[in-house]
């Protein structure tokens, strides 16, 4: 796949939309990594870091805790007592690592809950542990303590007792005596609360601005799509299959090489907003109530506003967000119109719909490609969804879920690889 358009972007851009994603997990977590960032960002002033590890230190704290794929993971590491060095980090480093501008704070992520152990967490499993992992953990488990809803100057002394206890034992002493210096100034504590907002951090720190090739940058997207569906054996192949059947389509539809490359990422990109979706909804095996499918049905809301600080993804955002418009102006959340819902949106729409049908899920078994053809077609005379991709799908079939067979299997080798190899550093290090 080709785009030859270089793509330019703030990386802080990349790290707000991951940030606000992860964060779906739970009501209970929403600022959390936020908060982490703004007290990493103030430890790392305080000692003096270089502005490239005080930048890969605010990317690690306002991602830190991506591998915790389901909301139990997330309000686990909420205890601050949790001390867990081959949980949800090491997934987080796998997720993270392979993007190349990620890789020095994936590398904070990984050993984020090694105790300092009074130096021997200078090491882990014969690895050397970056100064910005004890730092990060240090940041983390003090904006655990934090309780935003009440006077957090007032809360200083108590979490100075809580976290000098633990000074050499799981802390580094160094760092925490930097915390002690810094705990003076009301502007830190304060921050905290009322800045957590992370466009402040965007302006504090100078982000270069980055050439995002077409690898990488489906590295990236391929990171998005990981978070989205590792959250589950049953959903750890749908989006390489929407983007599959979407991008065989649109060449189908005469798309440009361009347009072709901006659907594919579109289908990877379309159920991110499903982070907010619990994943016991996500896998229940009988009908959803009327509340669990009203939960469900947020999602594109979601996916439409988690990318809107990534300028560059705006297309793929609108042809990504609207797969749940429908025809007849009753689809949702925003109940489009039909001349209001781009060709890319109702080509992923289809492209959606066609592999949910053909994939197995907790509660029943997929359908066949021609079953679940006719389920569409009747969806296309019913003005649903797009009676012209349809019928390019209906003459295409064989091709077109052969491409889509071919992307889900792929995708099941890529998870059981990943899910293997978090059980082996896991394994190897306990």
């Amino acid at each position: 796949m080709e785009n030859k358009t270089p793509l330019l972007t703030p990386i802080f851009e990349l790290v707000m939309c991951l940030a606000q994603a992860v964060d779906l997990v739970s009501p209970l977590v929403a600022d959390h990594h936020k908060r982490t960032a703004q007290v990493a960002y103030g430890l790392g002033l305080q000692m003096k870091l270089p502005e490239d590890e005080l930048r890969d230190l605010v990317i690690a704290a306002s991602l830190h805790d991506v591998g915790g794929l389901t909301r139990a993971d997330r309000l686990e590491a909420l205890d601050f007592e949790y001390q867990n060095p081959l949980g949800h980090s090491v997934m987080g480093y796998l997720l993270l690592s392979p993007f190349g501008p990620f890789k020095k704070a994936a590398d904070m992520v990984r050993f984020h809950h090694v105790a300092w152990d009074f130096g021997v967490g200078a090491q882990f499993d014969g690895l050397p542990v970056p100064r910005g992992s004890h730092l990060l953990q240090l940041a983390d488990r003090l904006a655990i303590l934090i309780d935003p809803a009440g006077d957090v100057l007032e809360q200083v002394d108590g979490i100075l007792q809580k976290i000098c206890s633990q000074a050499g034992e799981r802390f580094v002493p160094e760092q925490v005596q930097a915390l002690v210096e810094l705990a003076g100034k009301e502007a830190f504590w304060l921050d905290t609360v009322y800045m957590v907002d992370l466009n402040y951090l965007g302006r504090r720190l100078k982000w270069q601005e980055i050439e995002i090739k077409d690898e990488e940058f489906l590295g990236l997207t391929n990171l998005f799509r990981r978070i989205i569906d590792f959250r589950s054996q049953f959903t750890s192949t749908h989006s390489a299959g929407v983007a599959a059947t979407a991008e065989s389509l649109a060449r189908l539809c005469e798309f440009s090489e361009s347009d072709c490359w901006i659907i594919h990422l579109a289908g990877l990109l379309h159920d991110l907003g499903k982070l907010a979706v619990p994943a016991e909804i996500l896998e229940k095996p009988g009908r959803l109530t009327r509340e669990e499918y009203d939960i469900v049905r947020r999602h594109t809301y979601f996916t439409f506003h988690i990318l809107e600080p990534l300028k560059i993804l705006d297309v793929v955002r609108v042809w990504g967000a609207f797969h749940h418009e429908s025809m007849d102006g009753h689809g949702y959340p925003f109940h489009l119109e039909e001349n209001e819902i781009p060709l890319g949106s109702r080509i992923v729409s289809v492209a959606d719909i066609f592999t949910a049908l053909t994939e197995d899920r907790p509660y029943r078994k997929g359908s066949r490609g021609v079953d679940a053809l006719a389920m569409l077609q009747d969806a296309s005379m019913h003005h649903k969804i797009d009676s012209e991709v349809v019928a390019i799908l209906a003459k295409n079939l064989d091709r077109v879920d052969g491409v889509r067979c071919k992307a889900q299997a792929e995708a099941v080798d890529e998870y059981r690889h990943i899910i293997e190899l978090s059980r082996q550093l896991t394994h190897i290090a306990s």
